[in-house]
């Protein structure tokens, strides 16, 4: 079973070309289940009806058998983004043959990362601007490097699909302790030093781009939120949307930048920021998450939804 197929099935059809005698290739998008079925039907080195495009949603069907392999194509910004728990748990129980078998899964895994950053353009969305954000997050390319990171980033959610405790809609905690991340040096430094670049090639005198750059390292903006697949069990094969320091790079998926204040809030290195409430999850029409931060070193104390 291939969940959002898109509109070209292409990992149905990979799946197919690579032996597997009937997919089921489910699509919530009518217009992209259209197309899906259009190019799967041009397709002439595969058999017919070999894949199956069906129009909506893996929590609303029922297939006529159940499956040996699911490929997730709902990976969000967040683990836990496009209704991706309750999607995998129904997957359990109604579709699949082994549901208990992380081989049984592509990816069999997903993981969210998160860091404190600063953000360049942040001055920019001052009041009144901030309010019209109305507590919703930025999602930026991976390689914007308006955004900088201040610390080491650590693992936030680890959604694995053929966990038989996947949690149930509603609130639940991702983190059993609170996540610390100490303002590092060097990433200042090296923060500072992009800036500064950045700044030279918009022509601005390097009079005015040395102390700016300073002054947007030194400052905290929000939470940076990004994903990783994990392919095996033992997270030997991953897929990064960002690298494992959470460096830049080209990536399909964005980087998710809670802001944390109206204005960038100074900080320096050593300083301690803290989660210090587990992310909250509540799935009605949509997926809301809201992430609480108790800030210490650092005068701020906010609440954001994402």
């Amino acid at each position: 079973m291939d969940i959002g197929t898109g509109p070209f099935a292409l990992f149905a059809l990979a799946a197919v070309r690579a032996g597997a005698k009937k997919v089921y290739a489910i699509e919530a998008n009518p217009e992209a289940a259209e197309r899906a079925r259009n190019f799967v039907s041009r397709q002439d080195d595969i058999p017919a009806g070999s894949v199956e495009v069906i129009e909506g949603f893996t929590t609303a069907i029922t297939l006529p058998e159940k499956v040996d392999l699911v490929i997730a194509e709902i990976v969000g910004a967040l683990a836990s983004e496009e209704n991706m728990i309750t999607t995998m748990r129904d997957a359990q129980e109604r579709h699949m043959k082994t549901p208990k078998d992380p081989f049984s899964y592509i990816p069999c895994g997903v993981q969210t990362f998160a860091a404190p950053a600063s953000y360049a353009l942040h001055p920019i969305l001052a009041p009144p601007r901030y309010e019209r954000l109305q507590g919703q997050p930025l999602r930026l390319n991976a390689r914007d490097r308006t955004l900088e990171l201040l610390a080491d980033p650590q693992l936030l959610e680890d959604i694995k699909f053929f966990d038989d405790k996947l949690p149930s809609p509603g609130r639940w905690k991702t983190t059993e302790k609170p996540l610390e991340f100490t303002v590092a040096a060097a990433r200042l430094e090296m923060n500072e030093k992009d800036y500064y670049e950045a700044l030279m090639k918009e022509e601005v005198t390097p009079e005015e781009a040395g102390p700016l750059a300073k002054l947007t390292a030194k400052t905290f903006s929000g939470m940076a939120f990004w994903p990783r697949l994990t392919l095996d069990p033992a997270g030997t094969i991953v897929v990064e949307s960002r690298g494992p320091l959470g460096e830049h790079q080209k990536s399909h998926w964005p980087t998710v930048l809670a802001l944390m204040h109206p204005t960038p809030v100074p900080i320096k290195a050593g300083d301690v920021l803290k989660i210090s409430e587990a992310l909250r999850r509540a799935l009605v029409s949509r997926l809301f998450v809201c992430v609480n931060f108790a800030v210490e070193s650092v005068n701020v104390c906010p609440s954001v939804c994402l």
